[in-house]
């Protein structure tokens, strides 16, 4: 039998406190957005499932949980929600757009 083992580090807790409103997408993640084969919790995407570019021209939400290459399927939070700061790589452009879809950083 063949198996890889990866070794990553713990999922980072986006979400700061659950309202219980917090609106979800499911969204599949473009091989562009991997590094290393995983996508990291609280990573700015675009609709396309790419990486946002950072200027807030194009991103969607952020992604809730982390995403691995081998199944590319993944959550993003994209209104409703009071997001952890320190666990996020969101653009101060990106958080202007979210926040107008009432996403709060906290």
């Amino acid at each position: 039998m063949k198996f890889t083992e990866t070794s990553v580090s713990a999922t980072p807790e986006v979400l700061k406190r659950m309202l219980g409103a917090e609106y979800l997408k499911p969204i599949v993640l473009d091989n562009t957005a991997f590094t290393n084969g995983v996508c990291a919790a609280g990573t700015a995407v675009a609709v396309d499932g790419k990486k946002s570019t950072g200027d807030g021209s194009d991103v969607y939400g952020i992604l809730l949980n982390d995403v691995f290459s081998d199944n590319p399927n993944g959550s993003v939070i994209v209104a409703s929600a009071v997001i952890n700061s320190a666990n996020t790589t969101c653009t101060s452009s990106d958080r202007v757009v979210l926040e107008g879809k009432v996403v709060l950083f906290e």
